[in-house]
């Protein structure tokens, strides 16, 4: 298998360098991205970072986010319901919880735990693109970026218009998104909104799902003020989510953010200020309450139609989280260089009847059953202060810095870190980073205890260093990179099941060692021949991991089932005059086990995922219609929690522009 993606990348790169007198060179868009303290140009960035565009996420078949991030390279997407319901994502083979996801550069990250990492208020109407760092970046983006980051960027909208977006698929999918624009000289204004459901395609898989989100944009020669609302609201069948011992589980989940972003500019001299606050609600029904599943019974406990009694779950599990923050942020240039220094705040707090320690007075829970109060509750603040100095030549750039980090509940640390690259030639660019990071434990982590799972209040936080060395390049007709990396955890915190055991229980593991390898190419063969002309884009991409660390005694429920192998590959083909068709295909090879609804141990199927979407794109509108899992291939990326196969949906897209 290796042998097999190894050639087909080597027959790639030669077809793009066949043609010498007719070389090309690819002109990537000089967006500046969040690799470093202070922005950078992406073709100069020191770090791997992957750029999905607009266009990348048209050419898609996926419906949200977590469906085109499936085929990133080095990206792993453990899906756990359909259209984005929920997912973990996954870097370089880290757990869920070491991944920290931004909007604009605000951290989104939810203390209760990294299983909702992915509600949030936005659309991928919304997105101008997303950028993706691979390794650890904890100076850069301070805890949490344990072995990467996803930082989204919504639009900045160049002219007013409107937009409207409808579709419809098998099992009662529905959506509908709107969107619309305002454009004046120093402002501008947007504002979305989209709303989803599905009966779903098996039983306790049905969903609905909104989103609304606001901003506008205000400039004045140096300075310029941005401000967000959003609100994000999920409710979902959650068939063994969680555990496959009582399989009928419900979650509802309420985001509310907001932001607000100052910048001064001059030749010299960056200044940013910003400060957000994101609240977070969820109900978790361990035994769901409706007419075909459990009702309450008056004397306490649930029962269904069958009879079955449980009496020992009273109430189901309420959480609310609040997270407040702030960050100063100055870059000064001079004749050495960029120097970068800042300040960040963030408090977390979590009240809930499952999570923390006593209240002083207990709360009752918003429009739910008198008996729904929260009692429990933990609050924790996190102080951050870094130094960064970048110095950039024509040929080279090094970007080496600090973080000195103080928390009131798991106390201080510094972590460093340094990038390099050197231009070999205009094609060619060598670079290499050393990076060390951290997490703290989730709220869930320290203090969960309710159906076979138990946390623990005595976890340390989990470190790492991170090791990276690659290869860029800009030729004929493509660009693409290789790498390797290597990541040293230490006091890496799992959720494990002792052999003959029950109880998943958190703990931290001793020493995890991540070994791997990751190359991807884009590759554009119009621009090596008219014969091509009808092959837009061809976009490969490998990557293969491993540890000599094995889950002996114990089953590991994220820190060791990582992809072993991930291929990836994409086509766009110009069928005929504004018709396209758009191909991705992912194969996947999971190492690790599970244990099934009857506690047996299982191995992981390698999986073949394919989405295909043909569409026609007219000035104003694109009429479509996709499959996902065109194989319908039967695969289970988290244990025992089934997939959906084959869907099909048909939709369409209308914008109108305002005319001048």
């Amino acid at each position: 298998m290796n042998r097999f993606f190894s050639s087909v990348f080597s027959l790639l790169f030669i077809a793009t360098n066949l043609n010498v007198v007719a070389q090309t060179t690819v002109e990537i868009e000089e967006v500046e991205v969040s690799s470093r303290r202070a922005p950078v140009e992406f073709s100069k960035a020191a770090r791997n970072v992957i750029l999905l565009t607009e266009e990348d996420i048209k050419n898609s078949s996926a419906t949200n986010l977590n469906e085109v991030l499936e085929f990133v390279a080095g990206v792993d997407v453990r899906q756990r319901g359909q259209q984005g319901v929920q997912a973990d994502l996954s870097i370089r083979g880290s757990s869920f919880e070491q991944v920290l996801v931004l909007i604009n550069g605000i951290k989104m990250t939810d203390p209760q735990t990294g299983h909702h990492a992915m509600n949030l208020p936005i659309s991928l109407l919304d997105i101008e693109r997303v950028e993706i760092l691979n390794g650890g970046a904890a100076r850069i983006y301070g805890p949490g970026a344990f072995a990467g980051a996803i930082n989204i960027i919504t639009k900045t909208p160049k002219t007013t218009e409107a937009t409207i977006e409808i579709l419809a698929g098998e099992y009662g999918l529905r959506q509908i998104g709107v969107s619309a624009a305002i454009v004046q000289e120093k402002m501008n204004h947007r504002v979305s909104f989209q709303q989803q459901e599905s009966e779903g395609f098996v039983r306790n898989t049905d969903y609905r799902s909104s989103s609304i989100f606001w901003e506008s944009k205000i400039k004045v020669e140096n300075l310029s003020l941005g401000f967000n609302l959003g609100q994000n609201s999920k409710a979902f069948g959650a068939q063994n989510f969680y555990t496959a011992r009582f399989p009928d589980q419900f979650e509802e989940t309420r985001t509310q953010f907001a932001s607000v972003v100052g910048e001064y500019k001059n030749k010299r001299l960056e200044v940013k200020i910003q400060a957000y606050a994101r609240k977070h609600n969820d109900r978790f029904e361990l035994f769901r309450e409706g007419e075909s599943f459990y009702r309450r019974l008056p004397q306490g406990g649930f029962a269904n139609n069958k009879g079955d009694t449980v009496v020992w779950y009273s109430n189901h599990n309420y959480h609310q989280t609040n997270v407040c923050g702030a960050e100063f942020a100055a870059n000064y240039t001079s004749k050495w260089g960029k120097t970068s220094l800042g300040y960040d705040y963030r408090s977390e707090e979590v009240i809930s009847n499952n999570l923390g320690d006593s209240l002083s007075s207990a709360k009752q829970v918003v429009n739910e059953v008198p008996t729904a109060m929260y009692y429990l509750g933990a609050f924790r603040d996190n102080h951050s202060i870094y130094l960064e100095h970048n110095v950039t030549t024509e040929k080279s750039s090094v970007s080496a810095g600090v973080l000195f980090n103080s928390n009131s509940q798991f106390g201080d640390g510094y972590y460093p870190g340094i990038d390099m690259a050197y231009q070999l030639d205009s094609a060619w660019r060598l670079y290499g980073s050393v990076n060390k990071s951290f997490r703290f434990p989730s709220f869930t982590d320290l203090y969960y205890n309710l159906g076979g799972a138990l946390g623990s209040d005595q976890l340390e936080t989990e470190e790492s260093m991170n090791y990276e060395l690659g290869l860029k390049c800009n030729i004929t007709a493509g660009f693409g990179h290789v790498a390797l990396f290597r990541r040293e955890g230490t006091d890496l915190i799992d959720w494990v099941r002792l052999s003959g055991s029950a109880i998943t229980q958190a703990t931290n593991l001793t020493n995890i060692t991540i070994d791997g390898a990751e190359v991807d190419y884009y590759f554009f063969p119009a621009l090596i021949g008219s014969s091509l002309n009808f092959l837009k884009q061809v976009k490969f991409s490998y990557s293969y991991m491993t540890s000599r660390n094995k889950s002996s005694g114990f089953e590991s429920n994220y820190v060791l089932d990582f992809l072993r192998h991930k291929a990836d590959m994409g086509l766009k083909i110009k069928l005929a005059k504004q018709f396209y068709l758009n191909w991705n295909t992912s194969y996947q090879e999971r190492r690790g086990e599970y244990a099934d609804a009857d506690g047996i141990e299982q191995q992981f199927d390698p999986v073949l995922l394919s989405d295909i979407k043909l569409s026609t794109e007219q000035k104003s509108l694109n009429v479509f219609v996709q499959a996902s899992n065109v194989f319908n291939q039967e695969f289970v990326d988290l244990g025992n929690v089934q997939n959906p196969g084959r869907w099909f949906s048909v939709g369409l897209k209308y914008n109108v522009k305002a005319s001048k």
